[in-house]
């Protein structure tokens, strides 16, 4: 009898073993879980809430496309902002051979009010997403006599000088990062299909203002 108790004794006491074994196992799951999303982008994720839910968000940075798309469309702007949403982000593109003179980082004045227009729109989202300015350009050197030393310096001084514009416009510079690419970030040659080589020159030439 008191064997049999012993051997009873044992098999309970085995359980908590069981329970431990369990919350353990969901621990991992659960931190793996979050490792993996932490790798997801939030274009991804909010494509993912949108299948879902069945709706586009209301400001996800896919109706902020939309809404962006909509106003180049009806301004007639298409040559000088494309919008694109891409695994990076909302991508809003500015001709830099159309919006500023050739190696300089000085606006054209008179796309001021579409520019000013277009980051207006963007700052009632400052509290929500990031905004990051890249500067591109093409392989053209710069000019001897140019006082930017490279493209390096063209392409850093064209995107302080959009960030300068977006600050005034109200989006906090804690929202904002400058990144300069010099002629380094080629486009997709998908991208690039069927034009000449002024074109291609001309498409690598921007800036770029990135809502992740």
């Amino acid at each position: 009898m008191s064997n049999y108790k012993l051997r009873r004794s044992n098999k309970n006491d085995d359980v908590w073993l069981l329970s431990y074994a369990d919350m353990i196992t969901n621990l991992l799951i659960f931190f793996v879980a979050i490792l993996s999303m932490s790798d997801i982008s939030r274009v991804k994720m909010e494509a993912i809430q949108e299948k879902l839910s069945g709706a586009t968000k209301t400001h996800s940075l896919k109706s902020i496309k939309e809404e962006l798309a909509t106003y180049i469309e009806e301004q007639g702007h298409g040559d000088v902002v494309k919008v694109e949403l891409t695994d990076r982000g909302l991508e809003i593109s500015l001709n830099s051979g159309i919006v500023f003179p050739v190696g300089s980082e000085r606006i054209e004045e008179r796309w001021l009010p579409i520019l000013d227009e277009v980051m207006g729109k963007l700052k009632v989202y400052a509290d929500r997403y990031e905004f990051a300015v890249e500067g591109h350009t093409d392989d053209t050197p710069v000019r001897k006599g140019s006082r930017f030393l490279s493209n390096w310096e063209l392409s850093s001084a064209r995107a302080h000088e959009v960030r300068f514009r977006m600050e005034q416009q109200g989006i906090p510079g804690s929202r904002l990062r400058v990144e300069s690419y010099g002629d380094t970030r080629h486009l997709p040659a998908t991208t690039l299909e069927n034009l000449s080589e002024e074109e291609v020159k001309s498409r690598h030439r921007r800036v770029v203002i990135r809502v992740f």
